[in-house]
């Protein structure tokens, strides 16, 4: 990695910027790739946000990223390898935090381990839904991809050495080059990533089994869905269970449920571009064998047992301690906060128009700081209606999630998501201050003997 110094024009508000370009070696692409870093004196507004990269635009900086103190801040815990990288670049001093639960990974290597499950975890779990729903394009095949030659490279560094017998880069370079159908190369990835997830998830937590029962009352046969799956999968369906907004709450967009089968291959075949919807509400499957729906539970931020309902069958679970599901909530908060960074910078770049596929996505993005918000408050048994984490993120933040996705249906797309990117680490501060998962050092000069040991 080279750091390039580059020094444009003064931005356009008044804020110290510190502007660092990054070429990291080819990967499977086959050439370098350029990051702009523009780290900035204080934390900004979303309006300022756009502002910036634009002016990085326009400056002929190659894929800028803004980075803010607090971002570069929850890196000391969630991207160590990031923290240690641009720390001496800031222009104004970051002191890195600390969990206050002295149990949880500590030191560079345990760090970074944690923020490689967060990033395999977040990027392999929506594969099902990618082929069930036919949600996916050439950038989602890409992106994969790239998350799984930075596992790849980081294997070796000692963080997750257990990867290495995979040989991330040689199947990485073999499946971007294959000419198969776009379902082939998903299923593709869909086995790297299962067996990526078995070697790296943790062995904390208890099993349990999760058995039928009966569904809350008054669903109006929402769940009867259940039947047409049997009458496709038959015999190898060995376990559904729903979740979300449609167990919890009257109003709800979609169906959440997980599918447990014996031979995920075969089912995602049969279901792949289906698109499944029951009484007009799309059904969101994600599809697991047992052995790979344990893992995954390994690597969630959930104790699925409390909330979900199990529909049919039975299925193995893990329950994990509540000091793991925050840390791993707040993981993916930082993770998804820098994934809502960079896809605006793409869409200030780009200024392309919106299709249905980028609407999509854009309404998935404004919902970050919602899913955040529940998703960890439900590690601590708070087990929120979508309503009352609008309600929360509203009165807490002023971020206010059902007019963000209306901007986006009304071609604001651009505010929505810089609204949106700010919210998540706004929201992520206010969490903290309610359920107090980290704190910063007394003394900076810690840092050092913390990251590294």
């Amino acid at each position: 990695m080279i750091n390039l110094i580059f020094n444009p024009a003064k931005p356009p508000i008044d804020i110290e910027v510190n502007v660092r370009s990054v070429v990291r070696p080819p990967t499977w692409r086959r050439e370098p790739y350029i990051l702009s870093y523009l780290l900035v004196n204080r934390e900004v507004t979303a309006e300022e946000l756009i502002v910036l990269l634009r002016w990085a635009a326009a400056s002929k900086m190659p894929n800028p990223r803004v980075i803010t103190p607090e971002l570069v801040k929850w890196s000391s815990l969630f991207h160590p390898r990031f923290f240690i990288s641009i720390n001496t670049d800031c222009p104004t001093s970051v002191v890195p935090l600390e969990w206050i639960d002295v149990s949880l990974p500590a030191g560079f290597h345990a760090l970074s381990r944690l923020w490689l499950q967060s990033v395999l975890f977040l990027s392999g779990v929506t594969l099902s839904a990618a082929i069930v729903q036919h949600r996916f394009s050439s950038g989602t095949i890409g992106s994969k991809l790239d998350r799984l030659w930075d596992a790849g490279t980081l294997s070796t560094s000692g963080a997750a050495m257990e990867l290495i017998p995979l040989g991330l880069h040689d199947r990485v370079s073999t499946l971007a080059v294959d000419s198969s159908n776009d379902v082939t190369r998903l299923l593709g990835l869909r086995e790297i990533f299962m067996e990526a997830w078995r070697l790296i998830a943790p062995r904390t937590g208890r099993v349990e089994v999760m058995r039928k029962s009966c569904p809350p009352s008054n669903t109006d046969g929402r769940f009867e869905f259940i039947e047409g799956l049997l009458e496709k999968l038959g015999h190898r369906l060995k376990a559904v269970v729903v979740y979300g907004s449609s167990v919890s709450s009257n109003q709800f967009a979609d169906i959440d449920a997980v599918v447990i089968v014996d031979n995920p291959k075969s089912a995602l075949l049969q279901l792949a571009g289906t698109s499944p919807t029951w009484q007009g509400k799309e059904l969101n499957l994600g599809i697991y064998s047992p052995s790979e729906f344990l893992v995954m539970q390994r690597l969630s931020g959930d104790n699925l047992l409390d909330y979900g309902v199990c529909i049919w069958g039975e299925v193995e679970v893990v329950r994990k301690p509540v000091s793991e599901l925050l840390a791993r909530n707040f993981s993916f908060g930082v993770v998804r906060q820098r994934q809502q960074f960079g896809m605006l910078s793409r869409e200030v770049a780009t200024a392309e128009m919106m299709g249905p596929d980028r609407r999509n996505l854009y309404e998935y993005f404004v919902k970050i700081p919602a899913n955040v918000a529940k998703g960890t408050f439900g590690a601590v048994g708070k087990r929120l209606p979508k309503e009352h984490v609008h309600d929360w993120l509203l009165s807490t933040i002023g971020f206010d999630t059902p007019e963000s996705q209306n901007q986006v249906t009304s071609g604001n797309e651009l505010g929505a998501l810089a609204s949106s990117a700010i919210a998540t680490g706004r929201a992520l501060l206010a969490l903290n201050t309610n359920l107090c998962v980290v704190r910063g050092y007394d003394r900076i000069d810690n840092k050092e003997r913390r990251l590294v040991d």
